[in-house]
């Protein structure tokens, strides 16, 4: 199993490293077709992923540590996040209200877990656990999280951001095995990163004009 684990990543890293460097500016839609595309193959090796981590060490007794770990964490990051958004409406001279008394924020964290589950179940069920195939779980855990700064290229500030959880992240689904308390996460801190900190307005760009 351990070797065609090895070539199956090697043919994934290929063709997401030739499609980051071809493609550096996309539209979100672009984005959507590709984790669907992405999430209809995984779906269909559910059954060998499933195998793959049953032969992983064991999850921790008490689930509850995973909506523990994701929470307190979120928590943490929100905070920063906030400040972070601060500090560039105070230097840049801009206003705070654009940034957080948008309505659309309250849309956007709702929808933006579905996106983070969706890419969550690619990174985390498929992906970590045939990482764990083939280097150790402190070896993994950095990778998965480099990964999934990869994945935003070349958006610095969220590759930056997503270096950081998406290890803390990984941590959390290899404690619990959980998905939903990290998609929760996930959704929470992008749509905050993006209305606090970028002062993107996701539901105004995703919204017909």
């Amino acid at each position: 199993m351990r070797r065609t684990v090895i070539i199956e990543i090697s043919i994934v890293a290929a063709l997401a490293l030739a499609f980051v460097a071809s493609m550096r500016v996309r539209a979100p839609h672009v984005d959507f077709a590709l984790a669907g595309v992405a999430f209809v193959l995984v779906f269909a090796s559910a059954g060998r992923s499933r195998r793959i981590w049953h032969v992983a060490p064991p999850p921790a007794p008490d689930t509850r540590s995973a909506w523990t770990l994701a929470g307190g964490f979120t928590l943490l990051a929100l905070v920063v996040v906030a400040a972070t958004g601060v500090v560039i409406a105070r230097v840049s001279g801009m206003p705070l209200a654009p940034r957080f008394l948008n309505w659309h924020f309250v849309i956007a964290a709702m929808v933006y877990p579905l996106w983070g589950l969706l890419q969550q179940y690619i990174f985390q069920f498929y992906l970590f656990g045939r990482l764990l195939q083939v280097v150790s779980l402190r070896i993994a855990i950095p990778i998965l999280g480099c990964a999934f700064a990869a994945v935003h290229f070349p958006r610095w500030p969220v590759m930056l951001a997503t270096l950081v959880a998406g290890a803390v992240w990984s941590l959390c689904y290899f404690r619990s095995r959980r998905l939903l308390p990290i998609a929760i996460s996930h959704g929470l801190l992008g749509a905050a990163l993006h209305y606090w900190v970028l002062d993107h307005d996701l539901i105004g760009t995703w919204l017909p004009r």
